[in-house]
């Protein structure tokens, strides 16, 4: 009976639950991007051994850091597809030593960005619990979730997730998020899974009731991502003006001329370029330093969504933050001229989302 009894409850704890978590959680995508996650938590299980035969306490198992990693990649700005990986490895206590658990989990979620602040998802997630020779099982769920996020300070976002899956499943994780770089951050936090192991009465486990085992402890880690971007948008033919017909006796300067240089792309509703910009802009502060007699006109525009007044704003933020990186950079102030345009100065359609994607930029001229 010992025997059969610590099988149960080392069945019981090695048990999982869904989730959605990973090093920083996204909820905006950009269109071919990857995200790469590399962490670790350190969980310990919990089981009511009241619901099983000969059994009236709370067994647990000591926490032990396990490996978590994922990868992730935007199939377009609105829609990403990610898989995940947990280690599911508890230690034996100090009180029940012949207790531990084994395993690991795979998921694989399809999240969509609602906005800046919020994403869904629903997805699949397989569970196999390992405990050696026979004492082995594997819990398939399907499971929906929502990620929020919420700028604390410059680079610093609290973000929480939770979730429901069939199993009598639920999850929740809460943390902290710091950007390091545009493309590298790092993240820590608590999680919590719970989930059913056995119906009531089943003579594997010797359960009288429904049993569920719970999974928490502190998790981090840190992201990275690479590639991505988006299509460039039609650049605009350089203007020329003709050079005037000199004066009989006054002499006339020679005119100079406006040239396109590049266009950086936002997010929607984002006052800061995209990460994969960051070369545009490197190049325009090269282009800038190499001709410092020339000056450069920035103009900041948006897509249509949006009132006037809202988008006027909007541009303006973009092309004062693409002006603070130049400035930032060593380009001065007083070479840069300052436009803003909202929605009036379209170079694609509104009418679909990747003409919407070309129409947030911010143009650089060069009058040289």
């Amino acid at each position: 009976m010992m025997k059969k009894k610590s099988l149960v409850l080392a069945a019981v704890m090695a048990a999982c639950a869904t989730s959605f978590a990973f090093a920083t959680p996204q909820t905006q995508w950009n269109q071919g991007q990857w995200q790469l996650d590399l962490g670790a938590w350190n969980p310990k299980a919990e089981v009511d051994s009241s619901n099983f035969n000969e059994s009236d306490f709370q067994e647990k198992t000591d926490s032990k850091w396990n490996f978590q990693g994922g990868l992730s990649y935007g199939l377009t700005d609105k829609w990403g597809l990610q898989y995940n990986y947990y280690g599911l490895k508890t230690k034996y206590n100090g009180d029940h030593d012949n207790y531990k658990t084994d395993g690991d989990e795979h998921e694989v979620n399809l999240v969509y960005s609602i906005n800046k602040n919020f994403a869904a998802y629903a997805g699949w997630n397989r569970i196999k619990n390992d405990l050696g020779g026979d004492a082995n099982d594997t819990n398939n769920v399907a499971q929906l979730g929502l990620i929020a996020k919420a700028p604390l300070a410059k680079n610093l976002d609290f973000y929480a997730k939770g979730a429901v899956g069939t199993k009598k499943t639920t999850m929740w994780e809460a943390g902290l998020g710091y950007s390091i770089t545009p493309d590298l951050d790092i993240n820590a936090g608590y999680r919590y899974l719970n989930t059913k192991l056995a119906d009531g009465g089943d003579s594997t486990f010797g359960n009288k009731d429904d049993a569920n085992i719970s999974y928490k402890g502190f998790i981090a880690g840190l992201s990275y991502r690479f590639g991505g971007g988006h299509k460039e948008a039609p650049a605009p033919e350089p203007v020329y003006t003709p050079e005037p017909t000199p004066a009989p006796v006054v002499e006339t300067p020679v005119q100079k001329n406006d040239y396109y240089v590049e266009s950086v792309h936002f997010g929607f509703d984002e006052d800061q370029p995209l990460a994969s910009e960051r070369a545009k802009m490197d190049h325009f502060v090269q282009v800038a330093k190499a001709n410092p007699s020339d000056t450069f006109k920035l103009v900041g525009n948006t897509d249509a969504k949006g009132s006037n007044a809202y988008n006027d704003d909007l541009s303006k933020r973009r092309v004062d933050n693409v002006a603070a990186y130049a400035e930032s950079q060593g380009v001065p102030a007083s070479q840069m001229q300052l436009d803003y345009k909202g929605k009036t100065d379209p170079v694609s359609t509104n009418d679909t989302e990747q003409g919407r994607a070309d129409n947030r930029r911010v143009d650089i001229w060069q009058n040289h």
